[in-house]
Formats: structure tokens, sequence, C-alpha cells
């Protein structure tokens, strides 16, 4: 029997060597604090180190995605195979290390808030990269006022690079994931809520694979969904509900046969029939599925880039 685990580990490590590569990252001498997490998240230390940091802290703690242990273990596995574990350190007390020796610190999930507090204990020196775009920040995450003060620079991620094109992926996500639900182009009919911003990349997977499907920006108006197969909803925006009981899309509406796919926007799926078969949605602002639904690649080149600015 394969081993998927060592399998998807030296996947990820491949991901990992090519992302440096083709990013040209170099982070020699330099000392990070970035996160550990499991799954394709575990990436992210692993190529501070393999770029050539002098060290990298990994902060991490038990989530709803796993305990310390399980972490541990992914990170240390991943880090053996590239042979970079003696620079790793992974640490669950961001205080038990001298953040002023810091150089990068990580706009990573395990790490946030990242608030004044933490950043006053920072060197002037240090940089924060978001590790996204910025139109994608939020407030309740990093404290820009005492970046500011304290004059640590924060850094955005031109995820628009020819080398990245992190949006393109959003429509092979949705194609992915209208397959899953056996939502081909011979016998569905799709409607897509979302901003233009994401929904130009599905437009055109959609329209490439011959769906038949209506993509809706404005929610000003009266829309007949009797005859749609399938709901995307996939808005990043406009913090409108969308699908509620008094949404722009009434959940009472929806047939019980329609397959849901929430990847963000605004939803009430408490009175939806098919709740059960569904995951919990992200509340607005957040999302249900991100990108490295398509593959460990995904994720790693979008860290190595944030690292590389």
């Amino acid at each position: 029997m394969v081993d998927k685990t060592i399998n998807s580990n030296n996947e990820l490590a491949e991901a990992i060597r090519y992302a440096i590569f083709k990013f040209d990252l170099n982070l020699d001498n330099q000392i990070i604090l970035t996160e550990a997490a499991t799954g394709h998240y575990s990436a992210t230390a692993i190529i501070a180190a393999l770029a050539g940091a002098k060290k990298v802290y990994a902060y991490t703690r038990n989530s709803s995605y796993g305990s310390v242990e399980d972490v541990q273990k992914q990170t240390n596995q991943l880090a053996e195979i590239l042979q970079v574990s003696t620079k790793i350190e992974i640490i669950t007390c961001k205080e038990s290390i001298d953040l002023k020796t810091i150089n990068i610190v990580t706009n990573t999930g395990f790490l946030r808030p990242l608030n004044r507090d933490f950043i006053k204990l920072l060197s002037p020196f240090c940089v924060i990269p978001l590790m996204w775009e910025p139109w994608e920040f939020r407030k309740n995450e990093l404290d820009l006022d005492a970046c500011s003060e304290y004059g640590i620079k924060v850094y955005g991620t031109n995820e628009e690079d020819k080398r990245l094109r992190t949006k393109e992926y959003l429509g092979w996500m949705v194609l992915k994931l209208l397959l899953e639900v056996q939502q081909t182009p011979l016998n569905s009919k799709v409607l897509v809520l979302g901003s233009l911003m994401f929904t130009s990349e599905v437009d055109k997977i959609l329209k490439q694979n011959n769906y038949s499907y209506t993509i809706v920006h404005k929610y000003d108006h009266f829309l007949d969904i009797h005859d749609y197969t399938s709901i995307i909803v996939l808005e990043h925006q406009d913090n409108i509900l969308l699908v509620g009981a008094e949404g722009f899309i009434r959940t009472q509406d929806i047939k019980p046969s329609v397959k849901i796919i929430h990847i963000c926007g605004n939803v009430d799926f408490s009175e939806l029939k098919q709740k059960d078969r569904l995951p919990s949605p992200a509340p607005f602002g957040y999302m249900t599925y991100t990108v490295d639904y398509i593959g460990a690649h995904v994720v790693v080149d979008l860290h190595t880039a944030g690292l590389k600015v």
C-alpha cells in the first residue's frame, strides 16, 4: 500500500524547491518568525529555511486543524526531506524569543493578531509581509498604525505577477468544485454571485468548458432562480446578505436538489434544506475554500512570493 503522507510531503517538497527557484528567493542570514501549520500551510517555515534563513521560529498552537503535536510531526517530516531541520524551531509562546532579533514576521494564521503590544517589541528594521494583496487587508489582524509608529514596514504581494497569477486559479477551483458535485456542462445551469474582481476568471473557465451560466454582480433586482441547478457564492466586496431567509436569494426559494457552493460572501444557511450536506460557510471577509484547494503549489507560490517582498 502506498503511504499517502510520504507522497504528499514529497510533492510539497518539490513545490517548495521549484517556487524558491522561480521567485529567486534569497533570505540569507535573515531571522524569520512565521507560523507552523498543517496541510499545505506547513510549507511556510520550510520555504524560509530552504531559502537561506539563518533561523526560523515557527509559532503554533492547538486548533481545529490539528494539535501542536500534529503540526510538529508534519513540519519535522517536511524539514527532514529538505534537510533544514536544524534551522527551524517550533515554538508555542511568541514571548519566548527575543523579538528584537527578528528580521521578518509573516502575517499568517496563528501569529495573528499582530497587535500594538506585539509590534512594539519588534526592531524598527523588521518588515511584515502581508502574504497577500493589500486589498485583502483586515484591520483586526494587523495594527498598521502601530507599525507606522514603530517604523515597521508592511508590504503586500502583487498577485498579478506572471509567476503567481493567484486569481486565475479561482476559475479552475470553481470548475473542480462543480465537478465534485456532479455539475457538468451537460446537466447543469449555474448561477454565480460575486464581484467582477473574482468572477472574471470564473467567467473564462465556464465559457471555455461550455457551461450554461449566469454571473450576477449587482443585487438590486429580483432574480428568478427556478431553472438553476447550482449556485456559487463568490463575493468578497459587497457585504449584502446573498443567501438567507431575507437574502438576495431567499433560502425558502432554493430547491433541495440545487447544489450550493460557498467560496466567500455573506450567507445564512440556517434555514437551507441542504445545509447538513455543506461545509460551514466562512464569515464575510474570509473564504470557505481557498485556491490551495487546487493543489499545494498554489499556496507555496503565494507564500514564497510573500517572503520575496
